[in-house]
């Protein structure tokens, strides 16, 4: 239904990641900034689910809640991000830092050595920082304010500690 609505109304979904240890009725609540992007694959499966890949926009501010019933519908005001576009080369060793930390993480892991040769990619992505920050399990709270900062030197600064204290933890 949810997924339906969203592709009859321009492909784009906002995603906000569940509470941890949310136990109370009817649906949980969301932070004020959320994750949105477009749906660019869905695969529907037997039991009526669907898996869908979607490729993230940047964040959003919800302005309203239109409705809450069956799922939450918004208004939403679109935050403007810093992109990974034209950025210093200081920047640029940070991100290629952040890649070979979370490589190292993932390696640890057991990814597939292929989704790390894959990894390289995030170099040319326009918000590197988020993508490797969706790809790390860490708590809610510091991927929430990895999320709201636009600032992309600011972010990543943020998801090195997190990172280095992942690694040091291996």
């Amino acid at each position: 239904m949810l997924l339906d609505f969203c592709l009859e109304n321009g492909g784009e979904m906002g995603m906000a990641p569940y509470p941890k240890g949310y136990l109370g009725n009817g649906l949980p609540p969301i932070p004020e900034v959320v994750g949105f992007g477009h749906i660019i694959q869905k695969e529907s499966l037997p039991d009526g689910r669907s898996n869908i890949i979607l490729e993230g926009l940047g964040t959003a501010e919800i302005v309203s809640l239109t409705s809450t019933e069956p799922f939450y519908i918004a208004q939403v005001s679109k935050r403007e991000h810093q992109r990974n576009k034209n950025v210093s080369d200081e920047l640029k060793e940070k991100i290629e830092e952040l890649l070979v930390l979370t490589k190292r993480i993932l390696l640890a892991e057991g990814a597939e050595e292929d989704l790390i040769l894959k990894m390289n990619q995030i170099l040319v992505h326009p918000f590197p920082v988020d993508f490797i920050a969706s790809l790390i399990y860490f708590d809610f709270k510091t991927k929430q304010t990895i999320l709201e900062t636009t600032n992309l030197d600011t972010k990543a600064n943020l998801l090195k500690q997190v990172l280095m204290g992942l690694n040091l933890g291996e």
